[in-house]
């Protein structure tokens, strides 16, 4: 008998973070397990002005301190600070070293309010509560592992989540153009000095400039734009989801939930593949598991976000869209 189980979709990978609070009465409360198949850790440190939120906060707090203090890269730490994971596989195409034996880590909150995150290894935190002589008790200890598809072991029950740009990605979609309006003050500011704080931002090239008497910055006006060596054919795309449901079948038989991220907006996932990633993917999955409901994640919200350069104008028609 096949698994009952639930897919949740996500625009930006953020997103998931909402689903799992959404959805944890399908999860432990707390230590769960989280296979995350992703060509990005996503296990950055956000820089947090809320508190990562309770157990009890409702809906719209969780969507608020989603949207508002999360990024793409920084949902999955809030999650294991929260208790909510114990062990993290980062599933990718190509791993530099991968790992067998976990990566024991730690995060805690610095001020002890739920807002200043720091965290590393578990042996740092350990040598430091020798050399203090106490316990650091609000840290919540959690293990690592990095492997490939073909690597993991068989579980039990855990929760999937899959970004679509681990089956074909852009590189670096922050390289692609954005144009945003400024004041003319700015861009006399900016042409003004070298020393523009704006020009040493960690997102590529910036330029300014006037247009029939209004004033732009433009991020990465690159003449000779880049291509994503990461970005594969559709006869590799269905080799590889059809390796990963093999594995899938064999080897996670009960998976509690399953989160698929399409990272379109961003640029992550190519926009002339998302659409077809998905589809099989959704498919196969549906062959292997009892998928119960698939949500899209504006229907937990119950918002219609519109989606930037896809269902709105962007704001550079002329130029590609941007992280």
């Amino acid at each position: 008998m096949k698994a009952k189980t639930a897919i949740y979709i996500v625009e930006e990978h953020h997103e998931a973070y909402l689903v799992w609070k959404h959805a944890q009465h399908r999860m432990k409360r707390t230590g769960n397990i989280l296979v995350h198949i992703d060509e990005h850790s996503d296990m950055g440190i956000p820089f947090l002005n809320m508190p990562v939120p309770g157990a009890t906060v409702d809906s719209a707090e969780v969507a608020d301190f989603t949207y508002n203090e999360l990024g793409i890269a920084t949902f999955i730490i809030p999650a294991i600070y929260e208790g909510i994971f114990k062990d993290i596989y980062w599933i990718k195409q190509r791993h530099g070293q991968t790992n067998r034996l976990a990566h024991k880590m730690y995060v805690r909150s610095q001020n002890n309010k739920g807002t200043f995150l720091a965290g590393g290894q578990e042996a740092v935190l350990n040598r430091y509560d020798d050399q203090a002589k106490t316990k650091s008790t609000s840290a919540m200890r959690y293990r690592f592992y990095k492997q490939h598809i073909s690597d993991i072991k068989h579980f039990g029950p855990v929760v999937l989540d899959i970004d679509l740009d681990y089956f074909s990605c852009i590189q670096n979609p922050l390289q692609q153009e954005l144009r945003v309006e400024i004041t003319a003050e700015e861009y006399a500011s900016f042409m003004r000095t070298p020393y523009h704080r704006i020009r040493f931002f960690d997102f590529g090239r910036v330029d300014a400039a006037c247009e029939d008497g209004r004033y732009y910055y433009y991020f990465n006006r690159i003449q000779d734009p880049r291509e994503s060596p990461l970005k594969v054919s559709q006869e590799t795309i269905q080799r590889r989801i059809d390796q990963v449901i093999a594995i899938l079948e064999e080897r996670i038989q009960r998976p509690l939930l399953i989160t698929i991220c399409r990272s379109r907006n961003s640029g992550y996932t190519p926009q002339d593949q998302w659409e077809f990633i998905e589809t099989q993917l959704i498919a196969s999955l549906q062959r292997i598991y009892d998928v119960a409901s698939c949500t899209h994640v504006q229907e937990i919200i119950h918002q219609d976000i519109p989606v930037y350069g896809i269902n709105e104008p962007a704001v550079h028609p002329e130029g590609n869209l941007a992280r």
